[in-house]
């Protein structure tokens, strides 16, 4: 295939990639930012945090957006392009659908390199400083966020409610508490009045109660406690509470390859299939760009002009197909049902072996059953039946098999048939004609 047609492909594929990508991120985004409410809405959030938060959560969004941004890009390309009988054209000029394969290539090891690059260097180090900014936000929005009339949930495994709150002197009455940071022990504070200070250079937040009622009850519902007190301190580690300087653990998501490398050679084996699913899973998902993209020519080079809708409906239900595949397999992989390489990569193997059975099948030209049973649909006949030839007749001439196509060459021999079958008869006409 000529240069300039490479370059024609890539510019065809380039702008729908481009937009499907800017489209995704947006959309995860705007969900993901329904999520960080209670952080971003506050009276101590400026724009510029906003701004920084969703900067941070953009590598994270990108993950799972490049992958649909190639596959639905790339479709909608050959849509296009079949749409507009460009492709027809390009083969009646002799030109394969193997050789549109260069070109695809390209885009796709493109996008997969970016992906990789996403995935390996930029992730871990957007998670981990997304999860400090929000601790930090947090810690500023605490005084901001006791309204009254609400179960306010902000804190870990902490539950409030107050009936009434004074934020200029942060005085509240009717104070309900629910304490659930030790699992085996559920407390709960009821109190007449209270008073909120917060010793930022302690690192604490003081709720100096008064008059209230304290309850423990354990899991097992034994030896459950209820204490009366006059005045009582309920002091909470902004550390402890929002993982501060004193926890320098990293979770999974903001562990590099090496770290999570380590943490699966010298971690627990009731970790090991945590590091290993996203180890596993940061190289799985940018390398489902290829592969999973390389579904797409084929897909959309079998709708026309008329059925555009119905390539990229097809399109979404494959993509969504591939993302349930995945999740299905991470949760057979934490549960331990398989191993983290069989749960991330099966969604993987199924795509090349999806792509490689698709190009091979348009390369080919061989019919499609799915495609002739739904013309025929609501006929009455039988997919290989003409629409208009009895029974008898339905048997295919000579060069014209089950699922032949009509190309160009085929088209002329059939004219040089017909104009020879004429010229002999006309012929013959004459030799019998007596001379007068």
């Amino acid at each position: 295939m000529p240069l300039i047609l490479y370059r024609y492909f890539l510019r065809e594929q380039t702008i729908p990639v481009g937009l499907c990508l800017v489209g995704m991120i947006f959309v995860m985004i705007t969900g993901r930012l329904f999520q960080l409410t209670r952080y971003l809405f506050t009276s101590s959030v400026t724009f510029s945090d906003i701004v920084e938060v969703m900067a941070y959560i953009i590598p994270q969004m990108a993950l799972y957006a490049l992958p649909m941004a190639a596959f639905l890009g790339v479709q909608l390309a050959f849509v296009r392009l079949n749409g507009d009988n460009e492709l027809i054209a390009l083969r009646t000029a002799g030109i394969s659908f193997r050789q549109f394969f260069p070109p695809v290539a390209i885009m796709l090891t493109t996008v997969t390199l970016l992906a990789m690059w996403n995935s390996l260097l930029i992730l871990p180090l957007a998670n981990h400083a997304l999860e400090n900014k929000l601790k930090s936000l947090g810690k500023a929005s605490i005084p901001v966020l006791l309204q009254e009339g609400l179960f306010i949930t902000t804190i870990p495994r902490l539950t409030f409610f107050f009936q009434r709150v004074d934020t200029a002197t942060l005085d509240i009455e009717g104070v309900f508490i629910q304490d659930q940071r030790n699992p085996s022990v559920k407390a709960t504070i009821v109190a007449e009045t209270a008073r909120i200070i917060s010793q930022k250079q302690a690192s604490q937040l003081v709720f100096k109660l008064h008059n209230g009622v304290i309850t423990r009850i354990p899991e097992d519902y034994k030896n459950s406690q209820l204490v009366s007190f006059k005045d009582y301190d309920l002091v909470l580690s902004l550390d402890e509470i929002f993982g501060g300087a004193k926890n320098q653990t990293k979770s999974r998501f903001e562990m590099t390859m090496q770290d999570l490398i380590r943490a699966i050679r010298h971690g627990g084996h009731e970790s090991f299939e945590s590091y290993a699913l996203e180890f596993h899973q940061r190289l799985a998902l940018p390398l489902s760009c290829l592969l999973l993209g390389f579904i797409a020519p084929p897909l959309g080079a079998l709708f026309h002009r008329k059925s555009r809708l119905a390539g990229i409906s097809t399109g979404v239900i494959v993509f969504l197909a591939y993302y349930l595949s995945l999740l299905a397999g991470r949760a057979l992989g934490e549960n331990r049902l398989l191993p983290p390489l069989w749960a991330v990569w099966t969604s993987n193997l199924l795509c090349a072996c999806a792509a490689f059975w698709l190009w091979t099948k348009v390369q080919t030209e061989t019919p499609w059953k799915i495609t002739r049973f739904w013309s025929t649909a609501g006929t009455g006949r039988k997919p290989d039946t003409p629409a208009h030839a009895p029974a008898s007749e339905t048997a295919p001439a000579s060069g014209e098999g089950k699922g032949s196509i009509l190309t160009p060459s085929s088209a002329c021999n059939d004219n040089r048939f017909q104009n020879g079958g004429a010229s002999a008869a006309s012929s013959s006409r004459r030799k019998s004609r007596k001379p007068r």
